[in-house]
């Protein structure tokens, strides 16, 4: 892996831990809308460390949740069920920002601030196997 991937890996966790803690300050306010958006790009940063350490760039088509599902999530290198947390959170970021759907109560928030912490987690100790 170049020093080049690494600085990438590094910097997209600092965006996901940064993401994350933002989610929560966030979620105490009681504002879900702006807390599901943190935890939706928590997961995304996630996914972009990932992709970035096997050699995926940044993706131009936006195809990023595909090449996870494909590289990760398929290959059993990460957990379905890690796979599933991503694809709901993106699917509630969407529902909330581009469906005129309300954004999670606030019981449910917290089950997805959990997600997005195991997530980040479970992004961690792949990555520090590699």
């Amino acid at each position: 892996m170049t020093s080049e991937t690494q600085d990438l890996i590094a910097v997209r966790l600092s965006q996901a831990e940064e993401s994350l803690a933002a989610a929560r300050l966030i979620a105490q306010q009681n504002m879900r809308l702006g807390a599901m958006d943190r935890i939706y790009f928590t997961m995304f940063y996630c996914v972009c460390a990932l992709l970035a350490s096997k050699e995926f760039g940044p993706s131009r088509d936006g195809n990023v949740a595909a090449k996870f599902h494909r590289e990760f999530i398929k290959t059993g290198l990460i957990p379905q069920e890690i796979g599933d947390r991503f694809k709901r959170a993106t699917q509630l970021h969407h529902d909330a920002d581009f469906g005129a759907k309300t954004p999670p109560d606030a019981a449910r928030l917290q089950d997805l601030l959990a997600d997005a912490d195991s997530f980040l987690t479970t992004t961690k100790l792949f990555l520090a196997k590699q």
